[in-house]
């Protein structure tokens, strides 16, 4: 679970990683009422079978939104939503990550990043 959350902690500069397939083509979404440039990402089969879709802001390019399937036909995976920002020794994070299924929106929970050096 650690070099889960490490990869999260980590995009998006993790896309650079060996293994990872990055399609040309960004795409304009909306997803929950917001515009996004959409960026979908798999993996070579010995680093990992999920397909991935990162959603940044079109002004910014901020990492908004990740979302996961492990198959997409399903409509399977989850994806989360992040919110406010923390920046701990010069490195901007999301503060909240909060989780949801892609299949009916059912919300699972909050990862909260707390600062403790202030």
């Amino acid at each position: 679970m650690k070099n889960y959350y490490s990869y999260l902690y980590g995009l998006p500069m993790k896309l650079k990683d060996p293994g990872t397939i990055i399609f040309p083509k960004t795409e304009r979404k909306s997803f929950k009422g917001k515009e996004y440039l959409v960026l979908k990402v798999t993996y070579k089969k010995d680093v990992g079978k999920d397909t991935w879709y990162f959603y940044f802001n079109p002004e910014t390019y901020a990492l908004e939104v990740y979302q996961f399937y492990h198959d997409e036909t399903k409509n399977d995976g989850e994806y989360i939503l992040l919110t406010d920002e923390s920046e701990i020794n010069g490195i901007k994070m999301p503060k909240n990550r909060a989780w949801y299924y892609n299949l009916d929106d059912k919300y699972l929970g909050t990862d909260m990043l707390i600062n403790t050096t202030n």
